[in-house]
């Protein structure tokens, strides 16, 4: 056993190029014989998981129990409700996560994982009679 005194190190991203601190308590975190990190916090908070992918939802029907993922250059992938932890999560916008499978027909989006969610507008705002008077009381 090596009583070698870890400290911070300065690596470089292999997405984006940047320097970063690898920090001691990242060290620590690591298993052993697992490999260091590749890219910077930033580019692994962007970036899917290793044997992912990312799209974005073009809709989804809980009624009819599947949708479709629009993909960068891709064909559109179809989402069935068994693919979901969650299905009633999922909406029109949605950034998600998946890994491909197939099935019968072709390729669909297995495993999906909301990575961000699009934020509904509040329907009470579009209502004119919710909405503050712009017009001074008159005395």
């Amino acid at each position: 056993m090596s009583n070698k005194r870890q400290k911070d190190d300065i690596r470089y991203c292999e997405k984006c190029g940047i320097s970063y601190l690898w920090s001691v308590e990242e060290q620590k975190r690591l298993e052993a014989g697992a490999r260091p990190p590749e890219c910077c916090p930033g580019c692994r908070q962007i970036l899917p998981s290793a044997g992912r992918q990312r799209g974005m939802v073009k809709w989804y029907s809980r009624r009819k129990r599947y949708g479709f993922i629009v993909r960068n250059g891709q064909p559109e992938l179809f989402v069935p409700a068994s693919s979901l932890s969650q299905p009633e999560d999922l909406r029109t916008g949605d950034l998600v996560e998946y890994s491909l499978g197939s099935n019968a027909v072709g390729p669909i989006a297995d495993a999906v994982v909301v990575v961000a969610a699009v934020v509904a507008p509040d329907p009470t705002m579009d209502e004119p009679a919710n909405r503050p008077s712009r017009r001074r009381a008159s005395k």
